[in-house]
């Protein structure tokens, strides 16, 4: 006659120690396959939702299901683009404005003339005050040929003035586009940051829903064997 108690206790003990040193920490918890599988499924993305923000402020946000948090940083960039062409049309429409005014102002050929010429132009009155100047400084590479091509005189102090007030608002608007560009960088650093505290937010959150499945084996006074089964479960 074959007797099962001894059979059935012998089973539970092996399964215990086959389950005993499966657990990688010794202890008999185990993690459920399904968070195994989850956490190997996320973790990628999730890493890649940090480099869309990068790329378009937002994007991981939304990738992720925060839509919210997505809208304002891409309102953000889209705000950012519009000031960012707004202030350099303007600047470009000041440059072209103060060109033409030293065209009939001071008799100014506009073409092929770099960016030193027109700030050359703002600083005598003529051409050949410009180029005295230069021979006192003994700085010869700065001279103009004082051809038509070159050439250049004020109608009036004032005029030079004004020329010089409208190439100052110019650099200003370039300067105000240069602090845009800024912000650009900004935007996206404060947007993957962002991803990383929602990812950190979220892990631990799933931490702290883990389940264990812990096995404990006891013998009795009468010397019979008990497995205990435990499920716990943290929300």
């Amino acid at each position: 006659m074959i007797h099962l108690k001894p059979i059935c206790f012998a089973l539970l003990v092996s399964i215990s120690i086959s389950l005993a040193q499966q657990s990688p920490q010794g202890s008999g918890d185990l993690r459920t396959q399904n968070e195994m599988e989850k956490s190997e499924r996320e973790t990628p993305s999730r890493t890649k939702n940090i480099l869309y923000s990068l790329i378009l402020p937002g994007a991981g946000q939304w990738a992720m299901g925060y839509k919210g948090r997505a809208k304002f940083f891409m309102g953000t960039e889209f705000l950012l683009w519009v000031g960012y062409f707004g202030t350099q049309s303007y600047a470009n429409v000041i440059q072209r404005d103060y060109h033409s005014y030293a065209s009939v102002h001071a008799g100014v050929n506009t073409a092929q003339k770099d960016e030193q010429y027109w700030i050359d132009i703002g600083s005598a009155d003529n051409i050949y005050d410009f180029n005295e100047q230069r021979l006192r400084d003994r700085n010869k590479e700065a001279l103009y040929p004082e051809g038509a091509i070159n050439y250049w005189q004020w109608d009036s102090k004032d005029s030079r003035r004004y020329y010089n007030n409208l190439r100052v608002k110019e650099h200003n608007w370039e300067r105000r586009a240069t602090f845009v560009v800024g912000a650009f960088v900004l935007n996206r650093l404060v947007s993957a940051i962002d991803v990383v505290r929602i990812i950190r937010k979220e892990n631990k959150s799933q931490k702290n829903q883990t389940s264990h499945l812990h096995f404990n084996y006891k013998t009795t006074p009468t010397g019979a064997g008990v497995v205990n089964l435990n499920l716990t479960m943290n929300w």
